[in-house]
């Protein structure tokens, strides 16, 4: 009879660490994915924002897609948040070149194109271009206005 209060004690124990680590790592994946929004919805929103990133600084903007050329490097207009899902044109021309280590989110290669809409992260370079670690593809998420 003892051993079995014994047993009845250790599959408790067991059960509650087991509950402690799920509830440990839901508790992570939600922290994840909230700081993951939150850097994304820490673009360069406004001309001078993006117009005053230093060379060898980061730089997080959205922009649609207005020509890639043969080589890969990208042209496009910087877009203004006014709402989660409505930007606006601007006036602003950003020029990103990817590279073999550039990440490409929600999308593929074939997706960067001439109207795309798409969340850049990199860094400036001295010709004002930017190095671009990370692209997410939000064509479809995003609709595009004119200012």
């Amino acid at each position: 009879m003892e051993s079995d209060n014994k047993v009845e004690g250790r599959a408790r124990v067991v059960w509650g660490v087991l509950i402690a680590v799920v509830v440990l790592l839901f508790a992570l994946a939600v922290w994840k994915s909230g700081a993951t929004a939150k850097m994304m919805s820490a673009a360069s929103s406004s001309e001078q924002e993006f117009s005053r990133i230093a060379a060898g600084s980061a730089a997080k903007f959205v922009a649609e897609i207005t020509e890639v050329s043969a080589e890969g490097k990208i042209t496009g207009r910087l877009l203004q948040k006014k709402t989660e899902e409505v930007y606006a044109r601007t006036a602003t021309v950003a020029m990103v070149q990817p590279n073999e280590h550039t990440k490409i989110v929600m999308g593929k290669p074939a997706d960067l194109r001439a109207g795309a809409v798409v969340h850049i992260t990199g860094t400036v370079q001295k010709d004002r271009a930017v190095a671009a670690e990370q692209i997410v593809i939000l064509t479809g998420y995003i609709k595009v206005q004119e200012r």
